[in-house]
């Protein structure tokens, strides 16, 4: 994801700080003087993505887990006053649905990783707030593992997947467009509101849980 006509668009030279190798450690000073460069080669985007892409994940699996978990959780609960069977292909449906606004919506607790001081002190500078353009990013990885879920949920037919799998991308692209706006100093709450308004409208649109006579042929 790159940021056209950013005004950081054009921070770093061909010896910006996450291209110097053999150098793990960056003090505040060589951030500053990196970012006051206006030289124009990579992007802002790239510049602040290449720590994160670098950092162990040892650990990130059991953290996306978790908050998978927790919206799985949050669905179910509201689920409770559903007249369909817990497992059942109408059910899971309504989950799905269910699972997307609250990973759009619910808290997200993120840490800055000591390999990520280097990334969030240069955001600090730039008077961006780090932890949330990291959290909107653990909110698409978990559409990524809802994604699997749906892929691989034997009660749902060809057609309930195809839909399904719409509305996730459709919603990971308007998170990567909130990132974008949160690097230009936009808040982003509102992005996140018409997000989940989006999900519930396209279920309506593609009339998700109906079944056509083309999606009961392709069953046979």
């Amino acid at each position: 994801m790159y940021i056209q006509n950013s005004p950081y668009s054009q921070m770093y030279g061909s010896n910006d700080l996450y291209s110097r190798k053999n150098n793990n450690v960056v003090s505040d000073q060589d951030i500053y003087n990196s970012a006051a460069k206006n030289s124009g080669t990579p992007s802002f985007m790239e510049a602040a993505k290449a720590v994160q892409e670098k950092a162990p994940n040892n650990t990130q699996s059991t953290y996306l887990t978790k908050h998978f978990e927790q919206a799985e959780k949050l669905a179910h609960e509201s689920l409770v006053s559903s007249s369909h069977k817990i497992g059942s292909r109408e059910y899971n449906i309504e989950m799905y649905r269910e699972m997307m606004t609250n990973i759009v919506e619910m808290p997200i607790e993120v840490e800055i990783a000591p390999e990520e001081m280097n990334q969030a002190l240069l955001f600090n500078h730039l008077g961006l707030d780090f932890k949330e353009y990291k959290t909107v990013s653990v909110r698409s990885e978990l559409l990524t593992m809802l994604e699997q879920k749906v892929e691989q949920d034997s009660t749902l037919i060809r057609s309930d997947k195809a839909k399904l799998t719409a509305i996730i991308t459709d919603t990971q692209d308007r998170l990567e467009a909130a990132q974008a706006a949160l690097l230009e100093g936009e808040d982003i709450t509102q992005r996140l509101q018409d997000s989940k308004k989006a999900i519930y409208h396209s279920y309506e649109q593609l009339k998700l849980g109906k079944v056509s006579q083309r999606d009961l042929l392709a069953v046979l």
